[in-house]
């Protein structure tokens, strides 16, 4: 199974490091992502449109475990929750409550 996600949307977001934080700004962020089931993997793509990513930029991979559930990725220091969402309505975050994925979405499904 190959699947896309692909939307804008207007996010709070900084820069962070080990030297803290940047005060965050509301910018419009176009978010897209690739999974291909079979093999295993994917990637994905964050930027700010306002100024095409010069500000904010990320992208990095995505890897599935042999039961079809992330359980990596690299690229960023942490997975924007929305992609984290997406695969898990693609059934590709493992139900369990103690999975990482699983405690990055539920404060934000416990607060919609």
């Amino acid at each position: 199974m190959r699947e896309t996600l692909d939307m804008t949307e207007e996010s709070n977001v900084c820069w962070e490091g080990s030297w803290g934080a940047t005060k965050r700004e509301k910018v419009t962020m176009r978010i897209t992502a690739r999974i291909n089931s079979e093999r295993g993997r994917g990637s994905f793509e964050l930027y700010d449109v306002e100024s095409g990513g010069e500000r904010y930029y990320g992208e990095g991979g995505l890897w599935l475990s042999d039961d079809g559930y992330l359980n990596d990725y690299d690229g960023t220091g942490s997975l924007d929750y929305r992609i984290i969402e997406w695969l898990d309505t693609l059934g590709m975050i493992d139900p369990d409550p103690r999975c990482y994925f699983r405690k990055e979405i539920t404060p934000t499904e416990v607060n919609a």
